[in-house]
Formats: C-alpha cells, structure tokens, sequence
C-alpha cells in the first residue's frame, strides 16, 4: 500500500503531555471537513517500550450522535485506508524506528472518532497493520457500538482476527447500560440489543482469545445492574470494563454527570462485587486525570482545531468551516 495519504496530509495542531498522550489533528484532501485526531499515547506507569498506544480516527466526525461525544454529528465521509494508516505512521514516525520491533505491546486502537463498522476501510487497515509493524507486539483493536445491518462486516473481522490476530485482538463493545432505553437515548444509532452483542461475543471469541470487552461510560442516572449482565453475558468469553464519562463539550451541554471520578464512585464497588463473584473480569479503567487536561478525549481536538479557524476566518472577514455533515440517512 502507498503512502500517497502521508504526503498529502497536514498536521494542523499537536499538544499534549508526552508522558501521557500527545493528539494531533490532521487534515486530508486540503478539506478541513476531511480533519481526524489520532493519539499517541502511554498507560502509565508503563513505559512506551512496555505499552505503547496508537489511537486512530476511523471516520471523518461520527454520524451516530452519542450526546456525550464531540465528535456527533459533524460527519464528513470515510478516509480510505492508506489515511487511515498514515495516521499510524505518524505515531510511529515520532519515534525511533527499533522501538516498533521490540515494543512489547503495541496497540493500534481504531477507537477514536467514528464507528469503524461503518467504514469498510477499517478491514484493509488491518490487514496491513502487520506489515507496517512485523512483531509479535502488535495488537489491533476495534471499539463498536454494534450498528443494526453491519453483519458482514463483523464476519469479516472475526475471520481477520483468526488469521492475522489470535491471541492479540481486542474487540470492545461500547454498551454504555444495562438498560435498552438508557442505550437508545446514549447510542442513538440503530444498534444490537444485548442479547445480540452476547450472541456474537460469544461466537467471536475464541480460545486464547482476550475476551470481548463490555464497556460502560457510567452516568448519573444511567442504569447499571449487575444482575442483567449475570443473566445475559458468559464470563467465559466477556468480561466487564468501567469507566467515567470523560468531560466534553457536548457532554457538559447534554448535562452528565460521570460516576467514576466522583463522590459517588463508591457506590459501583458493590455491582464489581457481584460480577467478580460470579467469575466476570473486572477493569475499573479511570485513566490518568492528565488525559482531560490534555483534551485527549473523543472529538476534543477537532472540535477545538475547528472553532479556532472559524474565529480567525471571521476575524479575517473570510468564509468559516462549516461543521454540517451527511445525516445518518444519507449513509
């Protein structure tokens, strides 16, 4: 595959804490509709040459409008896969070169802006992957919300992961509650119920497999129980992440609350209890505080890149960048 996309792209901005996360926000085509964020990040305590994290944009904005996310909404299309690869490269290239041959875990996470069912171009990436990073390091990633209709696309992955990824694929489902309604209301996207996403889990993961990850950005007033998860999930293919709903934007606009990080997260220490119980795997993932300082969220970059270019176009007396995109029925 080329690197034509590397040579047309343009680094906007890039800012951060090394130590943390650094996000970049590039643009592709010369449109700044076509802009994405990618994240060169750490999990500290661990140094890059233990852990080292590439987190790429999947889609151009995200068309599924999750109330908490900045990147709703403001959809402009799908980058092909050499762009979605030249956002990997940049993570790699700021480093020395050995350091992608001896990294011992090195994920690429097709988690940031964008539902990567939605963009067919997320599998040819992946199947690339290997031969931009050739090392047993390598992890590839992919965070849904399960979109209604994306069937062969799923069947896709999982035949990829058995391929080129057993043992080192990570799928996550982002669940968000263990209640339908709260999950319309916080994925307001046509997406699996989760009966259906236990169904697939369960087919997908194999064993050696990492189990498939249920996701839960826990709100205030926001239902999580236990119990639906018992009933409806094997702790033999699933286990259970937790984390705060991370301040955006959109987010504060929306009024959430995050649970993790607040007065009340001693109230979630009773529904873990009750999962570990019952053999599920556990991650409190509360993350470092220096990632919100940073703006490493979801959509935070972008959305700051663009309304500093609309102030400096209207200071200019020129024509802003227009943040309208594609509605989901033009999909």
């Amino acid at each position: 595959m080329s690197n034509k996309a590397d040579r047309a792209m343009e680094v906007l901005r890039v800012e951060g804490d090394p130590e943390v996360a650094e996000v970049a926000v590039i643009r592709f085509r010369g449109d700044d509709g076509k802009s994405v964020e990618c994240v060169d990040g750490l999990a500290p305590p661990l140094t890059r040459q233990q852990k080292w994290i590439i987190n790429i944009s999947t889609q151009f904005g995200c068309p599924v409008g999750c109330p908490f996310c900045d990147a709703a909404f403001a959809y402009h299309g799908n980058p092909t896969a050499d762009e979605l690869l030249a956002q990997v490269r940049w993570g790699l290239d700021r480093h020395p070169a050995e350091l992608r041959n001896t990294c011992e875990k090195l994920k690429v996470h097709f988690a940031r802006m964008g539902e990567p069912s939605l963009n067919p171009s997320c599998l040819e990436a992946a199947e690339e992957l290997p031969n931009i990073i050739p090392t047993k390091g390598l992890w590839c990633c992919m965070a849904t919300v399960a979109p209604t209709g994306r069937d062969g696309f799923f069947q896709q992955l999982y035949n990829l992961k058995e391929r080129l990824y057993r043992g080192r694929f990570q799928l996550q489902f982002s669940v968000q509650s263990t209640n339908e309604q709260d999950r319309n209301r916080l994925i307001p996207m046509s997406h699996w119920s989760l009966n259906e996403l236990a169904e697939f889990g369960k087919n997908f993961h194999e064993p050696g497999d990492r189990k498939v990850v249920l996701n839960f950005a826990l709100a205030h007033d926001v239902e999580f129980d236990p119990e639906v998860i018992v009933d409806t999930f094997d702790p033999a293919h699933f286990a259970a992440k937790l984390t705060p709903v991370n301040p955006t934007a959109r987010g504060a606009e929306q009024g959430f609350q995050t649970v993790l990080r607040s007065e009340h997260e001693k109230t979630i220490q009773a529904a873990c209890d009750a999962l570990t119980e019952r053999d599920f795997d556990v991650v409190l993932s509360i993350g470092d505080e220096r990632e919100d300082e940073v703006g490493s969220n979801c959509g935070q970059a972008v959305r700051v890149e663009r309304e500093t270019s609309v102030r400096q176009a209207l200071a200019n007396g020129s024509v802003g960048i227009h943040t309208e995109g594609p509605t989901r029925s033009q999909l």
